[in-house]
């Protein structure tokens, strides 16, 4: 039996429903059809599927700065083997079905997306407001049937939707840019690893894609080696994308092209933040779609809850794996109550970015393997910073202090008390802060077993850091935001 949106939600509790209302606020707004649990938790959230479309209207405007700097007036279209009525159609960004201006940046649109892995179709919905088509292959015939009638719904009439599995003898239509994200799980539901054990195997479709279009986005695990991507997929691979939202990484997306690549891939560290407005519908698709003047009535009154959410922002970071091992690590000599402790985000751990905060930031790393870091203290400060000849505030290169509250690329900590690592400070930590979350970095064991042998309760706002320092010492650092 199908399952509305709406019925999705009754069945959970209130903060699950509030997670995936959050998830999709464009698809709760239209009561989007959900068949599974499984595909609601597989999909893109609004965020990352819009900033894919983003992605799709940067290679458009390249395309077209190409074009017009060799003196060929023609975009993509005709650059990938199109004519010249193709090249028109790239204009400005794809209006909404309100005809108010998409969201997304005024780029250009692409003619034709395919998606390879439809799955619920929210990937393919986000390409549909930056493309003039898109195909959206689903090999699972519930889902493909649920996607047709979702679109609907959603306004998004650009969309066709084939169910069939794509490969290598799959007639795939000629296009602008393909999308896949394989899915992870054998036919057993385990988990697989391997870019060849996902499904479909992208190292086979590869050649065929690149073939069918000049660029090729695939979204990977998260939990994928950014190094051992940039060696399986080859010297097509131009850039490497590690998306974080919510605190976590959601995403890696792999740009390939045909154009000529660099020696290595450009990494590039996107977090994004704020609600993702869903567009207003003046026409109610509701009533547009067989639904009732009470449905339509709901529609108005989700959108006008999530409209009052704060605006969605995008931050980026942008390196090589060369400029990440050239960049030289200055290490503190000591921490010091009020010392500023920086927590790096999970994208730059992700991405392997451990030396860069230094040459970037003049920031200085705790130890080679402890992964936190102190930022220089600002004129004027009552406690100098603990590394000798610290730099004034501003340091070079930095436009703003790393502490800041509106740096989104690290968590800022004031230090209140340095102690040794051992059981008498575990005692007086129980004694002083009985309630405090514990981290621990760069020590033999982690982070839950710690808080149990100091016996205190998580929350409150302090938080206790254990970990090592460039002379091998281990400590905790007394922390509060």
């Amino acid at each position: 039996m199908k399952r509305g949106f709406a019925d999705i939600l009754a069945g959970l509790d209130g903060e699950r429903a509030r997670k995936v209302a959050r998830k999709l606020p464009e698809w709760a707004a239209a009561g989007a059809e959900i068949p599974s649990a499984l595909s609601l938790e597989q999909c893109s959230s609004s965020a990352t599927a819009r900033y894919k479309a983003d992605l799709a209207c940067q290679l458009a405007s390249r395309a077209t700065q190409a074009a017009t700097a060799s003196g060929n007036t023609a975009t993509l279209g005709t650059l990938r083997g199109g004519t010249a009525s193709e090249a028109q159609r790239w204009g400005p960004t794809k209006e909404d079905v309100s005809g108010g201006s998409s969201p997304l940046r005024e780029a250009g649109n692409a003619d034709t997306i395919l998606d390879l892995t439809g799955g619920l179709g929210v990937d393919s919905w986000a390409f549909s407001r930056v493309a003039e088509r898109v195909v959206s292959y689903e090999r699972d015939a519930v889902l493909a049937e649920a996607a047709k009638r979702n679109f609907a719904r959603l306004g998004a009439d650009n969309i066709e939707v084939r169910c069939e599995t794509v490969t290598p003898e799959t007639d795939l239509p000629e296009a602008d840019l393909i999308y896949a994200d394989p899915a992870r799980r054998n036919a057993a539901g385990r988990k697989v690893f391997l870019l060849e054990d996902c499904t479909p195997d992208i190292l086979t479709l590869l050649p065929m894609m690149l073939e069918k279009a000049p660029a090729v986005l695939l979204k990977l695990s998260p939990m994928a080696d950014l190094t051992m991507l940039a060696r399986r997929l080859g010297p097509a691979l131009q850039e490497i994308h590690v998306v974080e939202s919510d605190g976590e990484v959601k995403e890696l997306l792999c740009l390939l092209t045909r154009a000529a690549a660099p020696a290595e891939p450009e990494i590039i560290l996107a977090q994004l933040s704020g609600q993702a407005v869903p567009w207003q519908n003046r026409s109610r698709p509701w009533l547009v779609n067989g639904g009732t003047a009470s449905e339509a009535q709901r529609w108005d009154e989700r959108s006008e809850v999530l409209q009052r959410q704060p605006p969605a922002r995008t931050d980026h970071i942008r390196f090589r794996m060369a400029e990440e091992q050239e960049a030289e690590t200055v290490f503190a000599a000591g921490v010091q109550p009020g010392d500023t402790l920086l927590e790096p985000c999970p994208a730059l751990l992700k991405a392997g970015a451990f030396n860069l905060p230094c040459a970037r930031w003049g920031l200085r790393k705790l130890a080679p393997s402890t992964h936190l870091y102190l930022a220089p203290a600002p004129p004027g400060a009552n406690t100098p910073g603990s590394a000798p000849d610290n730099p004034d505030f501003p340091f070079p290169g930095a436009d703003s202090c790393p502490g800041a509250p509106d740096n989104p690329w690290f968590k800022a900590w004031r230090v209140l008390e340095v102690l040794p690592f051992g059981a008498a400070a575990f005692r007086q930590v129980k004694q002083r802060w009985p309630r405090a979350e514990v981290t621990a970095r760069n020590l033999p064991l982690g982070s839950a077993e710690l808080q149990k042998r100091m016996g205190v309760s998580p929350g409150g706002n302090t938080h206790i850091f254990a970990c090592r320092l460039a002379d091998e010492s281990a400590v905790l650092l007394v922390t509060e935001r």
